[in-house]
């Protein structure tokens, strides 16, 4: 992955859980540090490529827009507007600011160490913002300068956020198009996402301050989720020789559990999702279970953008199984399942003349055919 650091600084604030007050004395805000700095690119890099890992997952959204989200939004998109070292810098201290006075609003919330960088990676802009911890290796010297470079884990980071500043520049360049509703949801709608954050963490209520002193609210819909998570996983099979010819019991395994989780009322996980598309594999086959232990990143990835949990939405699910159709005089639906050219299949369509056939007519549906035809006759 092609990585590069642009802008960094590491502030601090101090405050004790159980407590709503920041000691302004030991409010810490340091001067942006030299971006060429091993250390300093080995730790921005580190955090930026575990988010959405196993373990890490992320949810997408935006920033709010209630008159509620505080100072940061409009800070951040003014920042798009001149990517400098001092904007970046009045970023900081703004994101700084907003965070402490969130903090005092939250018992649970305490202070530390936050990352801010500024960088590209695979050429794309992104700043990321994380609450951070000094332990398992990673030491920060008097001037907050990581002291040595190490591999970096997630326990060592409290709560983060990541924003594409392509997508929020492409965002807020475009017209602010109305939400449509789940029956009118299009698949090839502007997906309006464009920040990523971990919103849960050892202690739930203690990550919330970090998220809402952000302005940060999820923002992928329900239906966009659940079809996502459908085509993503078809695609990841057909992507591997291996899996390939199970490809189609994956995608069938997957519609089940959603259908069974949309029934059932619940929401639909990242793990469930696994699962499910593990299951297809024949035991004889076992061995390329091994091949999907990707499969959860490639879903919440910046490019998936599936939820660690979602609300399934039956309308996506009717679309991606059901076919249905009308005319002037009649109108019909049906599994897409029971769909062949087959003669002995339930739906049978011959390409040939145009016509489809069904079979497995229900009695009830057969006594009403066969009444209406019989009191025609004789009326002919």
């Amino acid at each position: 992955m092609a990585f590069k650091l642009i802008h960094a600084v590491i502030h601090s604030f101090e405050k004790e859980k159980g407590t709503l007050t920041v000691d302004n004395s030991k409010v810490i805000r340091k001067g942006l540090f030299e971006p060429s700095k091993p250390t300093v690119i080995s730790l921005a890099e580190g955090i930026n490529s575990l988010l959405g890992k196993k373990g890490n997952n992320v949810v997408w959204g935006q920033f709010e827009n209630n008159n509620r989200q505080g100072r940061f939004p409009s800070a951040a998109e003014h920042f798009l507007g001149n990517l400098d070292a001092d904007e970046f810098e009045t970023l900081t201290h703004i994101a700084l600011d907003e965070l402490i006075e969130q903090a005092k609003t939250e018992t649970f919330a305490t202070g530390g160490h936050t990352l801010f960088a500024h960088y590209t990676s695979e050429a794309i802009p992104f700043v990321l913002i994380a609450n951070i911890k000094q332990r398992n290796g990673l030491r920060l010297g008097p001037d907050y300068i990581p002291e040595e470079s190490v591999d970096i884990d997630m326990s060592a980071v409290h709560q983060a956020c990541r924003i594409n500043l392509a997508r929020f520049s492409e965002m807020i360049a475009s017209p602010s198009d109305d939400e449509t509703s789940e029956d009118e949801y299009d698949e090839t709608a502007t997906d309006k996402t464009y920040l990523c954050f971990i919103s849960k963490g050892r202690d739930s209520e203690a990550s919330a301050y970090f998220i809402k002193g952000l302005g940060c609210t999820p923002g992928i819909a329900s239906t966009r989720a659940t079809s996502n998570s459908i085509d993503v996983i078809e695609d990841f099979f057909r992507g591997k020789t291996e899996l390939a010819p199970y490809s189609s019991q994956a995608k069938e395994n997957v519609i089940a559990y959603l259908s069974q989780k949309q029934k059932d009322q619940q929401k639909a996980t990242l793990q469930g999702l696994h699962a499910a598309a593990s299951s297809s594999i024949p035991p004889e086959q076992a061995d390329l279970v091994s091949i999907l232990e990707d499969l959860s990143e490639t879903l919440n990835s910046e490019e998936s953008k599936i939820p660690a949990e979602f609300t399934v939405s039956k309308s996506v699910l009717d679309r991606k199984t059901k076919i249905k159709g009308k005319s002037n005089r009649w109108s019909a639906q049906f599994d897409r399942s029971a769909l062949s050219t087959s003669p002995d299949s339930i739906v049978c369509y011959n390409s040939s003349e145009g016509t489809l056939t069904f079979s497995d007519i229900p009695a009830p549906m057969k006594r009403m055919i066969e009444n209406e035809i019989n009191s025609r006759i004789g009326s002919d």
